[in-house]
């Protein structure tokens, strides 16, 4: 397991068996998107707030892979 994946934990404190992005793995995730778009339109922080539909397909690839990684294990 990553640094950015953790097993999710609700505000219960119930343990889902599911891997997922943990609070740093989304902040860097968000972050590296928006560095990617400001990389290629060649303005600073132009991705700023503006990648949201991007990150939650990210995000959906990440756990997917995660996910099956992990029931190889």
């Amino acid at each position: 397991m990553s640094k950015y994946v953790d097993k999710y934990i609700d505000e219960e404190g119930n343990v889902s068996d599911k891997l997922t992005l943990n609070s740093n793995g989304f902040v860097c995730l968000t972050e590296d998107i928006e560095n990617i778009v400001d990389k290629y339109t060649g303005f600073k922080d132009s991705g700023f707030m503006k990648c949201s539909e991007i990150r939650e397909d990210f995000m959906d690839l990440i756990h997917d892979i995660v996910n099956k990684q992990e029931n190889k294990l």
